[in-house]
């Protein structure tokens, strides 16, 4: 299982290899993308969004005791 900090440079470099901008502006472009390909697939975007959120926040209280 990888850890939060681990997570977050594999999502950093898949940013930097994936599009030509900034950080932030590649982020915007990928969930943009994240979008088209649900739509053209048939998921909802904003329910997978929705249960990566809660993941999220159970990954963050779990790593620091903390509610984000």
């Amino acid at each position: 299982m990888s850890t939060i900090r681990e997570r977050a440079l594999r999502c950093e470099q898949a940013l930097e290899k994936s599009y030509d901008d900034d950080l932030v502006t590649n982020l915007i472009d990928f969930l943009t993308d994240a979008m088209h390909w649900s739509r053209c697939n048939g998921t909802d975007f904003q329910q997978a969004f929705d249960i990566a959120e809660r993941h999220f926040q159970s990954e963050t209280i779990a790593d620091t005791g903390v509610y984000p």
